[in-house]
C-alpha cells in the first residue's frame, strides 16, 4: 500500500479514470435493467424473483441519501478502482513498474472503463474477487479459517448472482488437481462449502416460501428452447478477443508453456487457475446458451493478477497501450452518442425506441401521469421500471409481461385495483383483446422523437376477467413448479387461488 500512495503517476492516472468514469456516470440515462433494480431497493427483500438480492441491498442504502444516476452508479465506479488498486498492491513486491502497468491494464479494459452501470454483476465483482484473495492467502498459509472465510465471500457472491458459483467450481477443480501436493486439499474444499452454507440455505429457503422464482427462473423459464449452438461458441470466441485483444492474446500464446508450469504450483498458480478454469466452462456452456460479457467480467482481474509475473513489464506495458487506444475509442463514441441522442440514432428500426426511452423517460412517464386517479401502468417489466425512476411514481406491469423482470408480480395485487382505471404506456399497439378487462377501453398514438408510442386508457377494471384469463396463464407459464419438488408458499396461489403445480 505505500508503495501505491508514492507512485504519483499511478495516482493521477487512477484519478483521471474515475473522472471519466464519474462523468459518464452523470450525462448516461439510466437503463432499464438498472431501474429494474432501483425498483427492488424500494421493496427491500432477502430475495428478487430474478436473482439473489446484494444489488438490492446495496441500492437501498444508496437510495436513503439520493437518486441521482452518478450517485447510484457510485458502487459500479468505485468497486472497479478499489479491485486496481488491489491489483497494484498484489504485483507491487515484485516491482513498483510491473504494478503500475499491471493495474492500469485491467482498469483500461473497455468493460471496466466504460461499465459504468449498477446491475448484479457489481457486488458480484466486489465479493469474488475478495473470496479469490482469501483463496490464494489460504493456498500460501493451510489455514482452515481462511478456508472458509473465502466459502462465507464466495457465499456473499453467489447471493449477488448465481454465477458465483462457477469460482466456486474453479476452487474445487484447483484444489482436486494439486490434491497430492496439497494433502489437506479435500478438507480445505470442504471449509469452503461449509463457509457458503448460510447464504445458499438463506436463498434456498426464500424460494421455498416463493414459488421457487429463482429456480424456475434461471434453469426453465429462460431456458426453454435453447438447443446446441455453433453460433454460441462462435460468438463466445469472439467476445474472447474483444476483451483480452489480439495484443495481450499473443502474449498469452507465448508465454503458454509459463503459465502451465505455474498452474501447476499450489500458490502461484491460483490465478491463472481462476481465471483459465470458468472461461473452459463458459466454453461449455456456450454450446447450448449465449454467453455475455459481463459473464466474464468478475473473473478478469485474475488473468491481469496470473500473467504480471508470466510476460513480464514490457508485455504488460505494450498490452496497455493497446488497451488506452481501444478504451478511447469507446469512451469517444460514447460520448458522442450521449451528446446527439436520441435523433443520432434514429437509424435503429425498433431499436430506437428504446434510446428514446432512455433520453425521454420523464416525458414518457408524464404521459400517463397527467390523467389524475388512473394506474400509471406499462405492458413491459423493463419500461415499467424504467418509468417508475423516472416518474417517481410505481408503473405496474398489466399483461403477459416477459419470462424476465417479474418482481412486480409480487408488489401489485390486481385484486384490489377491481374497478380501477389504467393509464398504460406500451412500445406497441396493445392487443384489443384487453378490452375484454375493462369496461371502456382507448388507445391512442403519441410520437416522441420521432418513435411511436401507444397510450391506453382503460376504464372500469375487471379483475375477475383478467384473473381467469391472464393471470392464470401467467402463474401457469411461469409459477408452474415441478411435481416431487418441497412445496412452501405461492404468492400467486395464495393471491388468486391459482395452481402453481406442473
Amino acid at each position: 500500500m505505500n508503495a501505491l500512495l508514492a507512485d504519483r503517476r499511478f495516482l493521477l492516472a487512477l484519478l483521471a479514470i474515475a473522472l471519466v468514469k464519474l462523468a459518464l456516470a452523470h450525462f448516461l440515462p439510466m437503463t432499464g435493467d438498472e431501474a429494474y433494480f432501483i425498483f427492488w431497493a424500494q421493496y427491500p427483500d432477502y430475495g428478487y424473483y430474478d436473482h439473489p438480492p446484494m444489488v438490492g441491498w446495496l441500492l437501498a442504502a444508496f437510495l436513503a441519501l439520493g437518486d441521482a444516476e452518478v450517485w447510484l452508479r457510485l458502487p459500479a465506479v468505485l468497486i472497479s478502482l478499489f479491485i486496481g488498486a488491489a491489483i497494484y498492491a498484489l504485483v507491487a513486491p515484485s516491482g513498483r513498474e510491473l504494478a503500475r502497468w499491471s493495474a492500469l491494464l485491467y482498469l483500461l479494459t473497455p468493460i471496466n472503463l466504460v461499465g459504468i452501470l449498477v446491475t448484479t454483476d457489481t457486488p458480484l465483482l466486489l465479493w469474488s474477487f475478495l473470496s479469490a484473495l482469501v483463496f490464494y492467502r489460504a493456498q500460501r498459509t493451510g489455514r482452515l479459517g481462511e478456508y472458509l472465510l473465502c466459502g462465507f465471500l464466495l457465499g456473499l457472491a453467489f447471493f449477488s448472482k448465481f454465477f458465483a458459483g462457477l469460482l466456486g467450481i474453479a476452487y474445487a477443480v484447483f484444489l482436486l488437481v494439486h490434491v497430492r501436493r496439497q494433502r489437506r486439499a479435500v478438507v480445505a474444499l470442504a471449509a469452503i462449502v461449509v463457509g457458503t452454507l448460510p447464504a445458499i440455505g438463506l436463498n434456498l429457503w426464500w424460494n421455498y416460501n416463493h414459488c421457487w422464482n429463482n429456480y424456475l427462473f434461471n434453469l426453465v423459464n429462460r431456458t426453454q428452447g435453447n438447443g446446441i449452438g455453433l453460433e454460441y461458441v462462435i460468438k463466445y470466441g469472439l467476445l474472447l478477443l474483444y476483451l483480452l485483444t489480439p495484443a495481450l492474446i499473443y502474449y498469452i500464446y507465448r508465454a503458454r508453456r509459463v503459465l502451465w508450469q505455474q498452474f501447476l504450483t499450489p500458490v502461484g498458480g491460483v490465478f491463472i487457475g481462476l481465471f483459465f478454469i470458468p472461461i473452459g466452462l463458459f466454453l461449455l456452456l456456450s454450446l447450448t446458451a449465449s454467453i455475455g460479457l459481463h459473464w466474464l467480467l468478475s473473473f478478469y482481474p485474475f488473468l491481469v493478477l496470473g500473467l504480471a509475473q508470466a510476460i513480464g513489464t514490457t508485455a504488460m506495458r505494450r498490452s496497455t497501450y493497446v488497451m488506452l487506444a481501444f478504451s478511447a475509442v469507446h469512451v469517444i463514441v460514447l460520448a458522442v452518442i450521449i451528446a446527439g441522442a436520441p435523433r443520432l440514432l434514429d437509424g435503429l428500426g425498433e431499436d430506437y425506441k428504446s434510446v428514446v426511452i432512455g433520453t425521454n423517460g420523464p416525458q414518457l412517464a408524464q404521459l400517463a401521469l397527467e390523467h389524475e386517479g388512473y394506474v400509471p401502468a406499462t405492458d413491459s417489466y423493463a419500461l415499467s421500471a424504467k418509468l417508475s425512476y423516472d416518474g417517481k411514481t410505481h408503473f405496474a406491469v398489466f399483461g403477459e409481461g416477459s419470462y424476465h423482470g417479474r418482481q412486480d408480480d409480487l408488489i401489485t395485487d390486481f385484486r384490489q385495483l377491481d374497478g380501477h382505471n389504467f393509464a398504460i404506456l406500451a412500445e406497441n399497439p396493445m392487443d384489443y383483446r384487453f378490452a375484454w378487462f375493462f369496461d371502456e377501453f382507448e388507445q391512442r398514438a403519441v410520437d416522441i422523437e420521432g418513435a411511436r408510442f401507444y397510450l391506453v386508457l382503460g376504464r372500469g377494471f375487471r379483475f375477475q376477467r383478467y384473473r381467469d384469463e391472464m393471470l392464470t396463464w401467467i402463474t401457469q407459464r411461469y409459477y408452474a413448479v415441478p411435481q416431487g419438488m418441497p412445496r412452501g408458499r405461492c404468492y400467486m396461489e395464495e393471491r388468486y387461488g391459482l395452481s402453481a403445480e406442473r
